[in-house]
This record gives C-alpha cells, structure tokens and sequence, in this order.
C-alpha cells in the first residue's frame, strides 16, 4: 500500500482571510469617525442672566393680509350641459368671461389666493382650462377643496 504524499484537508481558509479584512477595516474606520466630531458640551454658549433671548433689532410687525379668497366652484347644468362657474356669489355661464375676470383681478393683486370646488360631474377639460387661465395670469396661490373625511 501507498501512503499518500500530500495531506488532504476537509478545512479551506481560504475564504476567512477576506473576511477578516473586511471587519478589521470596519474597525478602523469606526475608530478614526468615533474620535474626529467636537464635543458639543465645551462650546461656550453665553445666555443672559434671565434666562430670557435678548435682541438689539426690534422685530418687524406683519402688515395685515388684504388677500381676498376667490372661490371658484363649478357645477354642470343638467339641462344644456355646460359648465357654471359660481365666483364668489356671482354665476358664469361662458368660460372666456370668467377667464377675463380672472385676468382683471390678478392686474388688481395676484396674492389673492384662487380656490378650486369643483363638482365631480364637471369635464376636467373646463377644469384645467380655468387653472391654466389662473397661472397665465400670475395668481401666486391656486388650490383645491377637499371634503373632510371622517375619522374612523
């Protein structure tokens, strides 16, 4: 019988060696982060003696808002089919004459913020028509209603 020259190993190494390059550079970079941030505790911070904020610039007051919400709220009419817009109270039935109002309004202030209520059976075509009138003319705020849901 021959006895066989090379020992053979069930064991591979091989694969740990990577591994333990991984953890210790894992290790070192834990190391140089851990110790490189300032101590947030020895910065000085000079408070007044109340205990109070003091400030040498006297604050600025807010002007009152002399923004006025416009309400658009459309509906469809059963009967011929086309599109209503009720603004503020006062009811169109043409879209170009709401769309020169629009335009009138924003000359006076385009801070006034537009308000969308739209009913569900209205074209979006005529909806997106009168925002794209209200971004044409420049007004800054233009959103949407939404009914509250109930929490359950």
């Amino acid at each position: 019988m021959k006895i066989p020259s090379r020992v053979h190993r069930d064991h591979d190494f091989g694969a740990m060696t990577s591994m333990i390059d991984v953890v210790l550079f894992l290790l070192m970079f834990f190391v140089v982060t851990a110790g490189s941030g300032n101590p947030t505790l020895l910065l000085p911070a000079p408070l007044a003696k109340s205990g109070s904020i003091e400030s040498a610039e006297a604050t600025a007051q807010a002007e009152p808002s002399s923004a006025v919400d416009i309400w658009l709220k459309l509906h469809l009419e059963a009967a011929s089919r086309t599109t209503l817009v009720d603004m503020n109270g006062t009811t169109y039935s043409s879209l170009e004459e709401i769309k020169q109002q629009l335009a009138a309004l924003a000359e006076l202030d385009k801070a006034n913020p537009i308000i969308f209520d739209t009913a569900p059976e209205v074209p979006l075509g005529d909806l997106v028509s009168l925002y794209d009138a209200c971004q044409a003319a420049g007004f800054e705020s233009i959103s949407f209603a939404a009914k509250a849901t109930a929490a359950p």
